[in-house]
């Protein structure tokens, strides 16, 4: 069992690290770029276009369990928190209407291992983008804005001010930190920032702010630079740049 784990309230899931090929603690999981490979559980392809179907199973470390992944987005729109072996208890943690679910867990657990213990595993999803600039891919396109949204306090952050172009691959990147490390810091996997736990998470393109269906009359708050800040605040002291070898 890992030291950290991730944990979705309203799908009663867990991804450990330890199953997913990405380490036992933060850092191991920081280093094994798994701030990256959490993306694609929460974004969303274009023009309201299908998720592709998982790929084959994660197997964990010791290659005698497996894991199923999930779709493209599945965790999209949902609430969520990282928690380590020092987070405190599950009543501390976790919401109401989870701790119902099982009625003969005992609250006062670990966070961390009542999550192991009761939560459903997981495998993380996957994508493989077009890695070249100039070639546009169908369902996460590089040539729209990609935002990561925080559904719950409705504000978002832009990738073409957190991400240089030569390293945006529509939401995703090939060098540096990104949306998916900003969800990472602002739902828990921080020493130093973050204060969106157990917040609603997706992200989408700049487009889907301006959506009729999405919550009409709300107005949503453009917080780019200050999630820039969270991410050099994240790269600064949980040394995220050293730990990948950029």
């Amino acid at each position: 069992m890992s030291e950290i784990a991730l944990i979705n309230f309203d799908k009663c899931e867990v991804v450990d690290p330890s199953e997913t090929g990405h380490g036992f603690k933060m850092k191991e999981a920081i280093a094994n770029w798994m701030t990256q490979d959490i993306l694609w559980l929460f974004a969303v392809p274009v023009d309201g276009q299908p998720a592709p179907p998982p790929p084959t199973a994660h197997r964990s470390l010791f290659g005698e369990v497996t894991y199923p992944r999930v779709p493209v987005g599945h965790w999209a729109g949902d609430r969520v928190l990282i928690v380590d072996e020092y987070a405190g208890t599950a009543s501390e943690n976790l919401p109401a209407d989870l701790l119902a679910k099982f009625p003969d867990a005992d609250p006062e657990d670990s966070v961390l291992e009542y999550a192991q213990e009761h939560l459903k595993h997981i495998g993380l999803a996957d994508y493989k983008p077009t890695e070249k600039l100039d070639t546009n891919d169908a369902l996460f396109p590089t040539e729209r804005v990609w935002i990561a949204r925080n559904l719950t306090k409705r504000w978002y952050a832009r990738a073409d001010v957190l991400v240089k172009a030569k390293n945006r691959r529509g939401p995703a990147v090939v060098g540096g930190v990104g949306l998916s490390d900003l969800i990472w810091a602002e739902i828990g996997g921080s020493m130093a920032c973050g204060d969106s736990y157990g917040d609603r998470f997706d992200i989408q393109t700049l487009a889907s702010i301006e959506s009729a269906e999405d919550n009409p009359g709300k107005e949503w708050t453009d917080k780019s630079k200050e999630a820039k800040q969270t991410l050099i605040s994240f790269d600064m002291n949980d040394d995220v740049t050293e730990l990948r070898g950029e």
